[in-house]
């Protein structure tokens, strides 16, 4: 899954911020790391539209993808189980 797509999906709904809004590329930024374990820094080097990120990551987002589905269909909150 591409990090655009997984940003427009998710990141409205985990920080109330739409992609036309200011503050939307942090907040995607911000969750990006969350999921993938790296350093803000890091994702934000990859370019504007992040297109220098590793492949690797399009398998990762994906799965937080499907564990995001899957909490809203059974109805457990974003951050379960907490860390």
């Amino acid at each position: 899954m591409e990090l655009r797509e997984y940003c427009r999906r998710w990141v409205p709904k985990f920080y109330g911020i739409s992609p036309d809004e200011r503050g939307y590329r942090k907040a995607c930024i911000k969750e990006l790391a969350k999921v993938t374990t790296l350093e803000e820094g890091t994702i934000n080097n990859w370019g504007s539209q992040f297109e220098g990120r590793p492949d690797y990551v399009l398998v990762m987002l994906r799965m937080a993808d499907m564990i995001h589905q899957i909490r809203e269909i059974v109805s457990l909150p974003p951050d379960f189980p907490k860390d």
